[in-house]
């Protein structure tokens, strides 16, 4: 009888733990603040009845400019391993560059498993601006204090870009090193890998790096399955399983956050948080 009730007990503990949703978080981007993701984390609580956690890099908008992107990770990486809520795993959902920093946990850490890695708007491809020339950005000050440079990606100078870029060619295995193995290994962990771009950002240049795409040395876009970012970092075992999936919005880089988006959104999240 004992027995029984046991393994009655047990089943039951069982059957509520699978009942309990796994949480949702939220990272905000550059120049930004978890207080400026108050409006898309309550809408997210809503419309799929999850808990958000709503997370805050530092002091949040002078963090995320000033600080060099790995100092940003570590921070995120520690601030996520005392959230024990977040043991049995979540979802991750990444805003602009906060996007390449939830890449990094489940690269890097993963400490908690995320199932579901979604990025809106995310610069995976790097960043460049041409008429920028000038700027300095693989410069060892530069790419100690402005943490957009981390993730500048020069297509005219891939030389300096994979010798001096401090983040980005290393998190897409463009740089082999002994954490390529890791990286990839982790992302494949993934059950599903969501990217959100649109051709009406305003902010990432090239707007198609929110699917990884690239510019080559003539500033054309590379689609992302001719880059070797797609093999070296597993995106094609992922896409040829049907893990990863790419969407196109229409709104503008800071609309993925607002209102004016979430009738997008929601026919895009919603076969992955239902």
């Amino acid at each position: 009888m004992r027995i029984f009730l046991g393994l009655v007990g047990g089943l039951f503990l069982l059957s509520l733990s699978a009942a309990i949703p796994l949480p949702i978080v939220v990272l905000h981007g550059i120049v930004s603040s978890a207080e400026q993701m108050i409006p898309f984390c309550a809408w997210l609580e809503l419309a799929f009845e999850r808990p958000v956690y709503n997370l805050e890099i530092g002091n949040g908008e002078k963090t995320s400019l000033y600080t060099p992107m790995r100092e940003q990770l570590a921070l995120v990486c520690d601030k996520l391993h005392a959230v024990t809520s977040l043991r049995n795993g979540f979802d991750f959902i990444g805003m602009s560059q906060g996007g390449l920093l939830a890449r990094g946990y489940v690269e890097q850490c993963n400490f908690y498993p995320v199932r579901n890695l979604i990025t809106l708007v995310s610069p995976h491809g790097g960043v460049f601006i041409s008429h920028l020339n000038n700027f300095n950005a693989y410069g060892q000050f530069i790419q100690a204090h402005l943490s957009f440079s981390n993730y500048w990606r020069d297509p005219t100078d891939l030389t300096n870009y994979l010798r001096k870029c401090s983040y980005l060619s290393n998190f897409n295995n463009e740089n082999i090193t002994d954490d390529s193995p890791r990286n990839k290994a982790h992302i494949a962990s993934l059950t599903n890998f969501i990217l959100v771009w649109s051709p009406n950002d305003e902010i990432l240049n090239p707007p198609e790096s929110g699917k990884f795409s690239v510019y080559d040395e003539m500033l054309s876009v590379i689609p992302v399955q001719e880059t070797t970012i797609y093999k070296a970092l597993g995106l094609d075992l992922l896409d040829h399983q049907s893990r990863l999936h790419i969407f196109e919005t229409n709104c503008t880089h800071k609309e993925h956050r607002d209102i004016v988006c979430y009738k997008q959104l929601y026919s895009i999240l919603r076969p992955f948080l239902i």
